[in-house]
């Protein structure tokens, strides 16, 4: 039903969220910097890279696999910059060959759709809104439930008064 990979992201960072109490900040500054990490890690768990539409660390693995590996170069020269200039010619008797044709222009229809230039997904349909909002409201109960526990069940009181 789900995914355990992204479970396990979401759960981690819910609860680094959570520890994100621990910070020396004002609880506005720990309330922006949890849900910041929990937004960070809600979208790792969601992106989806690449044609076939691979998680993250999928498609940063074949990057680096192919970064790394040996490729097939040509490594033509230039003309070399002596001062003696290139002595070759071409022989008398064949007619020097013809230059090359234009490439044809680009037609509207040979335009690329967008979708192949950034191959970027959500993948909302492949884990479900469900597990991000659990995990999302998990965090604001913890974050309201220590607001009540540093004074803010007294200024609830001061309200009703």
């Amino acid at each position: 039903m789900f995914n355990d990979r992204d479970l396990f992201i979401l759960g981690s960072g819910g609860l680094l969220a959570v520890f994100a109490l621990f910070l020396p900040f004002p609880l506005v500054g720990k309330m922006i910097a949890g849900v910041s990490v929990l937004v960070v890690f809600m979208l790792a768990a969601l992106l989806r890279f690449g044609p076939d539409r691979v998680p993250l660390e999928e498609w940063l693995r074949r990057r680096i696999r192919f970064s790394a590996r040996s490729q097939r170069f040509v490594f033509q020269q230039r003309e070399s910059g002596c001062p003696l200039g290139n002595h070759w010619q071409p022989p008398v008797n064949q007619p020097a060959p013809a230059p090359a044709t234009p490439a044809p222009a680009r037609s509207a229809s040979s335009v690329k759709p967008r979708a192949s230039l950034l191959p970027v997904d959500l993948a909302f349909d492949e884990i479900g809104i469900y597990p991000l909002v659990t995990v999302f409201m998990f965090v604001l109960g913890v974050y309201f439930v220590v607001w009540l526990a540093n004074g803010g069940a007294d200024e609830i009181v001061l309200l009703f008064r």
